[in-house]
């Protein structure tokens, strides 16, 4: 009966591949050490390594499709941040990534040295302990591209894998306990550090929301007032928008039979019905300031509207939020939400706004049509996604993938993962330049992403598996150890360089040290230790850097060890 399941297996590997992918993704939400989730990645890893012990034989051409698709749909993601970043404002972030990256390369190659360790080990004890899966493709392509016997590549590519195994549950948790320890260690009280960073950047910080802010992270409410108060009549709409203690806004206005659209200098006469917009909690008492309540339904039926807007037009990048709601087309238009690579930002009147940020603005649908025009793309909900740029741009970035530049007599190639992920990136800038070019939505983004990884990493697991509890025997706990100094001694570096050298703000340093190390998980950690979403600010320029260093890093360090 078992002899039967292996033969069949055996027969029908695609069977093994869809089994460590269905263990991993259900056991990596839900399995635990320590405290710490694995995550799917890790989790599908060490199930194939299980299930790969019946020995299976994977087409390569399935680990090569695999990971094309993930790394271009990497550098697709990063690509606007990575470019746009690269100015002068973008510079500290850049230092970060940078110190990281070449802090962990030095590392890992002294310690591969040192304890004369193989090419697939070396490369698979950084890709873990960085968190960097991407670098496991770019370290295999450098691996095919050796001059050794084919027996001996095979060999490389499982003790890769099964180091990568070994080192990256501490890469993952190992950073999150470190940085939660680096506020005791300065003496610090991260949540006043964000308190006080909030209050320089205009935040609310005393549960109310500030009066020159176009935010609202409330219900909001459209409600109708009879002008008949002495203190509104002959005022301008700014003027009576002011006496509320919170941002509102009166967006018409009925006079006589005539529906006025209301601008901020519009002047009110006695008997107007105002029809304004606002949080709830700011407009129980409008009645007092204004005059009595009406049905609105009298005045106009306004529909409403809610739109993500990706902000493309360079008028517009590198201005804060307060200054964007100042500008006349922001009157009658709230905030409900700002992210960053899918990262909410805090709304904040200081916030800088970045291009390819992603606002989600409500209001009168009119009035949010015309501030969408204005501001850049309108994200709007589709399933269609095109196939075609991806598939040229894995195909252009293959070819890119076979340059190679001698540099001191190595052969240094971004290899096919590498020249993948600079088509992707590619492919991502122009988007942000030319909105309807290369359409990928979120939800295929997350499919090409996170299937194309984990099937990857499936592939190699699966391969790897029949040599694993050898290698783990021999060179497990030394490469566990290894990984260790090489999540760790990055770390305390730029911790150093950033207090020190750049002289960073903590709760901004602590989430640039987060993308640096490519660690999503940390991120939340620290947001959760600020009891603040600022540490967003300084992830998301490094993460887009670290996701080329890092990355590139796999090639150097097979070349190099």
């Amino acid at each position: 009966m078992l002899n039967d399941i292996v033969h069949v297996m055996r027969s029908n590997p695609q069977i093994v591949i869809f089994l460590a992918l269905a263990i991993g993704y259900f056991a990596g939400k839900r399995l635990k050490i320590f405290g710490f989730t694995l995550g799917s990645t890790a989790a599908i890893l060490l199930a194939s390594l299980v299930v790969g012990q019946v020995g299976i034989q994977v087409p390569a051409i399935l680990k090569s499709i695999s990971f094309a698709l993930f790394i271009f749909t990497v550098g697709y993601k990063v690509g606007p941040q990575f470019f746009g970043s690269l100015k002068k404002e973008g510079l500290h972030y850049l230092y970060i990534a940078v110190v990281v990256a070449v802090t962990a390369l030095a590392t890992t190659i002294a310690i591969g040295k040192i304890m004369h360790f193989d090419k697939g080990t070396t490369a698979g004890m950084f890709s873990g302990a960085m968190t960097t899966s991407a670098a496991l493709g770019t370290s295999e392509g450098a691996i095919s591209q050796l001059t050794i016997p084919a027996g001996e590549k095979t060999d490389m590519d499982s003790k890769m894998a099964i180091a990568y195994a070994i080192t990256y549950i501490f890469g993952t948790a190992g950073t999150i306990v470190f940085l939660k320890m680096v506020p005791k260690l300065w003496k610090i009280d991260l949540k006043a550090e964000a308190i006080k960073l909030e209050k320089q950047m205009g935040a609310a910080v005393s549960g109310g929301e500030s009066p020159e802010l176009f935010s609202w992270t409330k219900r909001l409410d459209m409600r109708a007032y009879t002008a008949l108060n002495g203190a509104v009549i002959g005022k301008t709409v700014s003027q009576i928008e002011a006496l509320f203690p919170a941002r509102v806004a009166i967006d018409k206005l009925k006079r006589g039979a005539n529906i006025i659209e209301c601008v901020p200098e519009t002047v009110v006469a006695r008997e107007d019905t105002l029809l304004v917009l606002g949080a709830t909690a700011q407009l129980t008492h409008a009645d007092e300031l204004i005059g009595p309540e009406v049905d609105r339904v009298n005045v106009v039926d306004v529909a409403g509207e809610t739109m993500d807007v990706c902000i493309l037009n360079k008028d517009f990048v590198g201005k804060t939020l307060k200054d964007i709601g100042k500008l006349k087309f922001a009157h009658g238009i709230f905030l409900r939400k700002a992210t960053r690579q899918g990262h909410g930002l805090p709304i904040t009147g200081n916030t800088v706004i970045h291009k390819c940020d992603v606002l989600r603005l409500i209001g009168a649908k009119d009035d949010v049509e015309k501030a969408v025009k204005l501001l850049g793309y309108a994200e709007r909900p589709t399933a269609v996604t095109d196939l075609a740029t991806v598939a040229i741009g894995c195909i252009i970035g293959t070819f890119i993938g076979l340059i190679v530049v001698p540099i001191l007599g190595i052969p240094i190639t971004l290899g096919t993962g590498g020249g993948v992920l600079v088509a992707g990136l590619l492919c991502g800038w122009l988007r942000s330049m030319h909105p309807t070019f290369g359409q990928i939505p979120q939800g295929a983004q997350w499919i090409l992403s996170d299937l194309g990884l984990n099937l990857f990493v499936a592939c190699i697991g699966v391969s790897a598996g029949p040599e694993a509890l050898a290698a783990l025997k021999t060179t497990g706990l030394s490469v566990f150890l290894g990984g260790m100094a090489i999540t760790l001694i990055p770390i305390i570096v730029v911790l150093f360089f950033g207090r020190t050298i750049l002289k960073m703000n903590p709760v901004l340093l602590l989430g640039a040290i987060t993308g640096a190390h490519n660690n999503t998980a940390s991120l939340n950690a620290v947001m959760e230790e600020a009891n603040s979403s600022l540490p967003v600010l300084g992830y998301a320029a490094p993460y887009a850097f670290a996701n080329v260093l890092l990355t590139v890093w796999g090639s150097v360090i097979i070349n190099v060890i």
